[in-house]
């Protein structure tokens, strides 16, 4: 513990999610450390006109509930989740005329929808009670950063102004937690292009705009249960090369996003509030008539381009460190944005802690962050040239399948099962890992010329419940088991192996469909899980 005033162990930058996060794991970890968080807003903030970021999937979800002891916050003051729900349909046809893809119950390994204020507020006087000092209203002006290879090595020193005064803290880490602002990625010139390039707008609506409110057909409220709760889902709207979010919100607001491929739908078409209104007329019209009548209700709208973000670097055994959107940002879609704040927190949280035991992290630094961006590589895959392929109902509801194997199949189960440290373990599964990565590169190529093939791709009313296909029922609930070495070992290598029999089932079946498109796997599938799913889609 450094013992003066202005001196810290870990200085972070940013009192967001990802920043505040982490403050709570360390000190869950080591209630002695000693933490400045420095954020530029002042506490508490508003809720519900925050922040986006409001849906969790898996990875994320555990490391809020589980990891840092909120699941009381999250079930008595947010949303339960409903799991992500997608409609596909033309412009001119009611909701339940087209196709719907989602479950019909909740699926075992829970979600939350997430005001970002309000658990920002909480996680703020969280972590002030276990004894963090929290230096907000205040603005970064620069940061000194230092040499593990000095030999007195010296603190990294954080510069900044609060209330017209410059001040400054001294640290042994830097977590860089401040979001798009990124300063030590600019600083060290670490940006990475990924081309990928969405743009977004997003505002929230202090309504509670339902989505079961926009049919009253009985057998379509019927498919999920006799109480209404499509709305508790994150649903996307899709469309050839863009994507409609709602959200609910606990504080009764609905956040409402377009998320579009500029290529296809050029950002100037909705950089406004009446722009994206009229945009929304366009293309979905019935979320537009909904939101039309709350419309002067609107809280807050922001328009961002060039959403997605990479970096080369994440970690350093400098000792310093990124996290959140202060290191790389995939894209929304399939709100990845938790998980990657689960998982660079916790790396981080295992080099600070190894440092401070007087363990050396010149090995462990550079490996972590080799986990790091390959998992963020490998998911920029399921990202990258498809937003043309989005209003395809029949290659998305098959596109779901797979990128949830792959999510659920390697990275959650690993990291529900606390190995995405533990360097040895994850070494020997290298050759199931890197089989993973190359199915999906192939088969996110078989998704592309799928679509070349059948561009259009008309929507039939039809409903592909998640529920009924059971690889995906059993991957979800198989999350929630505590796991042996050797028992995840197997466990990894069977999902590798379902993986594979999925790629060739899905190949097989479409060429069958659409003789046309080339395959690079002509095995057959050792067992078979989606003839359901082909009957439904008319495949």
């Amino acid at each position: 513990m450094i013992a003066n005033n202005n001196q810290y162990d870990v200085a972070i930058l940013g009192g967001g999610l990802a920043g505040l996060t982490l403050a709570k794991q360390l000190l869950m970890l080591d209630p002695a450390i000693r933490i400045a968080v420095i954020e530029k807003r002042s506490f508490p903030v508003n809720e519900a006109a925050h922040k986006v970021g409001e849906s969790t999937v898996e990875i994320g979800a555990h490391y809020f509930a589980e990891v840092l002891n909120l699941k009381k916050h999250l079930t008595d003051q947010q949303l339960p989740k409903f799991g992500l729900r997608f409609f596909f349909k033309d412009a001119d046809q009611a909701i339940n005329e087209g196709t719907e893809v989602g479950g019909s119950e909740f699926f075992a390994a829970p979600s939350y929808q997430v005001d970002r204020g309000r658990l920002e507020n909480f996680l703020a006087q969280e972590v002030e009670g276990m004894g963090a000092t929290l230096i907000a209203g205040c603005r970064v002006k620069d940061i000194e950063l230092t040499s593990a290879e000095a030999s007195t090595q010296p603190p990294h020193i954080v510069s900044f102004v609060r209330n017209g005064e410059p001040q400054s803290v001294q640290s042994r880490w830097v977590v860089d937690a401040s979001g798009r602002a990124s300063f030590i990625k600019r600083k060290l010139d670490l940006s990475e292009d990924l081309d990928h390039d969405v743009n977004a707008v997003w505002f929230r609506i202090d309504a509670n705009i339902q989505i079961d409110q926009w049919c009253d057909c009985p057998d379509w409220r019927s498919q999920i249960g006799k109480v209404p709760r499509r709305w508790l889902s994150t649903n996307h709207l899709m469309g050839e090369g863009y994507w409609v979010w709602l959200i609910p919100l606990a504080t009764g607001s609905t956040s409402i996003g377009i998320v579009a491929d500029p290529e296809i739908h050029s950002l100037r078409d909705m950089n406004s509030f009446g722009k994206a209104m009229d945009w929304l007329a366009e293309h979905e019209p019935q979320c537009a008539d909904a939101i039309q009548r709350h419309r002067e209700k609107r809280q807050d709208f922001l328009a961002i381009k060039k959403l997605s973000r990479g970096t080369r670097q994440v970690f350093s055994t400098d000792r310093w460190g990124l996290t959140g959107e202060a290191a790389a940002f995939l894209d929304p879609f399939y709100s990845p944005g938790s998980d990657f704040i689960a998982i660079g927190n916790t790396m981080i949280a295992k080099l600070i802690q190894e440092d401070r035991a007087g363990r050396s992290i010149g090995q462990l630094a550079p490996t972590l962050q080799s986990v790091y961006l390959t998992l963020f590589q490998n998911n920029l895959l399921t990202y990258r040239d498809q937003y043309p392929i989005f209003g395809n109902p029949r290659i998305m509801a098959l596109k779901f399948v797979w990128d949830y194997a792959i999510y659920w199949g390697f990275p959650a189960l690993l990291y529900f099962n606390d190995k995405l440290t533990d360097v040895a373990f994850i070494q020997s599964l290298s050759k199931g890992i890197e089989e993973m990565r190359e199915m999906n590169l192939k088969m996110q190529e078989f998704f592309r010329a799928w679509y070349e093939i059948e561009k259009t791709g008309h929507a039939d009313p039809a409903f592909v419940d998640q529920n009924e296909i059971d690889v995906m029922t059993r991957m979800n609930r198989e999350l929630k088991e505590k796991l042996a070495d050797a028992d995840l070992r197997k466990r990894f290598f069977g999902n590798v192996e379902i993986c594979k029999n999925l790629m060739a089932e899905m190949m097989q079946r479409v060429k069958r469909y659409q003789p046309d498109v080339e395959v690079t796997n002509t095995a057959n599938p050792g067992e078979y899980y989606l003839d359901r799913t082909f009957e439904t889609l008319n495949i």
